[in-house]
């Protein structure tokens, strides 16, 4: 006889009802899993907070022994021990000042043009094209600034001169204050379009179409709808580009002058805190003096966190559902249709007749199109001026020695820089195998344990790591393990290296796994798979294109990098043979061959910058190309 359906003969007990199932405990593998991922995510907030207290711990004898006289003082003399940080923090307002004021009305046109106007054929490749800007690495752009921009601003300085009667225009080689702003606007200018474009791609198209047919020109509607809805996004975004120009070390370094002076002249030169740091930090004669330069480097951290704080602030905001009833009552008091009252013998009701358009607002919509447009035009030819010039200037002095030999002496022909390179390959190496395991357990952690209270303090924590400065995170890694080592060595470089990659992958990781539909979670979990197994097995092989995307951002990030190499790597002529010695690198050779005076030296000086700027751009344009993501560049601020 068949039986009907039941419990299972297992759970039956001989003596009365079945038992009561308990719900399974979580597997071994489970748990170490979950540990593992939330150690690697507490790993990132403890750099975070290693990074803070050690600059406190190296700048406190400076900060007792300076006070408050440390930020009202010029003076900056270690033979006296007097330390005035005054001229520096000018110095790196005037610079950031001036990128602000070129960078933002050219990246906000930009940003305009792209999303507002320009056809598909344009937006995709002139938003690729100004993306670009981002990824060339600082030195490179000093280089440029230092030889081919320099000597322009000197020429017109000098025509300037020539034209006003009485005008004494000093020859400083065109360095000083407003050629070092000038290039840093057009390293942050990226940063602007990005943000801004975003956000007014994010703005309801039903609001822009109301306003268009309501009679608005495109200008009036991007003027009175576009740009009052986008402009939290666009101040975040003005304020990201602050954090990365007030951080900026190498280009800054090359260009400004390094005299610590304030000087409100057109023709003056400076010097900036990123720069003081690179150029003083190794060389520090006294404690005093070492601890007055880390507590330059404490204000620095202190100023860019807050302003990407507020930066990220602002951008948020732009996510919230907002009404534009104000601005679109506005225009339809703008655009009030006119009565016509045409009283007729038999008493016909009035007729109402549209205003037609002015010729004035025609008018002004065809010339901002072509300001805008000119806008993306001018953004764009920097990067084509960078990357042909390198190229002119580089590719002769590329020949097989320069791959295959050590540096010549001061003077005397030949020699190359395969040392650097390979140098370059182990640092980028050694950073990358310390970043990625920890930003991926640390994204997994974020992506996939939701409900843990340590995961918006960890993306937070992020947030702020990907906006530090890399002279600071340099600093971070000299306090943390070249002084108490005693030596330069190639693991303090990697160290740094790897700090600034592991928010790049922690980020896209983090999105890359949201983006896994859950129903593929649950299909592993329905036959049977373990947490640690579905994650492994399933979510990340999933996500594996996106995370490679961050992978490859993070290693054309840092492969460019000089100013925390400077404090931790150093540099050396010979082929490195242990990370544990001072480890030499190819944007050195790049920053100290420039400023070297001997013309042999200078021509390898191209030949490095044309290498290290193909393989950038080779990943990036890879990366972008194949992938097949759009990255958003200025969520990521130094």
């Amino acid at each position: 006889m068949e039986q009907g359906l039941g419990p299972p003969a297992a759970v039956l007990s001989a003596s009365g009802p079945p038992e009561r199932s308990t719900p399974p405990r979580r597997r071994l593998g489970d748990v170490v899993f979950f540990w593992l991922c939330r150690g690697a995510a507490l790993a990132v907030v403890l750099i975070f907070i290693l990074l803070g207290v050690f600059l406190v711990i190296e700048a406190w004898p400076a900060i007792r022994s300076t006070g408050w006289d440390f930020f009202r003082s010029t003076e900056w003399n270690p033979q006296t021990d007097q330390y005035g940080a005054l001229a520096f923090i000018f110095g790196t307002l005037a610079t950031s000042a001036i990128a602000l004021a070129i960078a933002v009305p050219l990246g906000v046109g930009t940003a305009v043009f792209l999303a507002e106007i320009a056809p598909r054929w344009i937006r995709t490749p002139g938003s690729f094209l100004v993306e670009l800007l981002a990824a060339i690495p600082s030195v490179v752009y000093g280089f440029w600034g230092l030889m081919f921009l320099a000597p322009v601003v000197q020429n017109l300085f000098d025509l300037m001169g020539q034209v006003i009667p009485g005008l004494k225009v000093p020859n400083t080689g065109g360095m000083g204050i407003f050629t070092a702003g000038l290039v840093l606007a057009v390293m942050v200018l990226p940063y602007v379009a990005a943000v801004s474009f975003d956000v007014c791609r994010a703005v309801p198209r039903s609001q822009a179409d109301a306003a268009l047919a309501l009679g608005a020109t495109r200008w009036h509607m991007i003027w009175t709808v576009i740009l009052p809805y986008a402009r939290p996004g666009i101040i975040g975004g003005c304020f990201l580009a602050l954090g990365r120009a007030l951080g900026e070390t190498m280009a800054v370094t090359m260009l400004i002058g390094n005299r610590p002076e304030i000087n409100f002249s057109l023709f003056a030169v400076g010097d900036s805190i990123a720069s003081v740091i690179a150029n003083q930090l190794n060389e520090a004669e006294t404690d005093l003096q070492r601890a007055a330069l880390v507590e330059l480097g404490l204000i620095l951290l202190l100023v860019t966190v807050a302003v990407n704080v507020l930066a990220r602030v602002l951008i948020w905001r732009v996510s919230e559902v907002r009404s534009a009833r104000g601005w679109l009552d506005w225009l339809r008091r703008r655009n009030r249709t006119v009565l016509e009252r045409e009283a007729t013998a038999n008493g016909r009701p009035t007729v109402t007749v549209p205003r037609q358009p002015r010729r004035l607002a025609r008018v002004t919509d065809r010339i901002m199109t072509g300001i805008l447009a000119c806008c993306l035009a001018i953004s764009i030819g920097p990067l084509l001026l960078i990357l042909g010039y390198i190229l002119y200037r580089g590719i002769g002095a590329l020949n097989w020695d320069f791959f295959t030999k050590l540096p010549a002496p001061a003077g005397e022909p030949g020699g190359g820089l395969a040392h650097a390179m390979l140098g370059s390959l182990m640092l980028v190496g050694l950073a990358t195998a310390f970043a990625v395991p920890l930003a991926i357990l640390s994204a997994v952690h974020l992506a996939e344990y939701r409900n843990s209270r340590l995961g918006p303090v960890v993306r937070f924590i992020n947030e702020l790591l990907g906006g530090v400065p890399s002279i600071v995170i340099g600093i971070f890694a000299y306090a943390l393990l070249v002084r108490p080592l005693g030596h330069f060595s190639g693991w303090a470089g990697a160290f740094a290296l790897g700090v600034m990659m592991i928010p790049i992958v922690m980020r896209t990781t983090e999105e890359a796994l949201k983006m896994v539909p859950d129903s593929l979670r649950n299909a592993s979990l329905a036959l049977g798979a373990t947490t640690w197994q579905t994650i492994l097995r399933v979510t990340l092989p999933a996500a594996l294109p996106a995370v490679l995307t961050g992978v490859f951002l993070g290693i054309s990030r840092i492969a460019g990098e000089t100013a925390p190499l400077l404090l931790t790597a150093y540099n050396s002529n010979y082929w490195p043979e242990s990370p544990s010695q001072p480890t030499p690198f190819l944007p050195y050779y790049i920053f100290y061959y420039s400023r070297s005076g001997y013309a042999e030296w200078e021509r390898q000086a191209w030949a490095a910058a044309l290498v290290l700027l193909a393989v950038v751009m080779v990943i990036n344009v890879s990366v972008r190309m194949l992938m097949g993501q759009r990255v958003l560049l200025a969520s990521r601020a130094d």
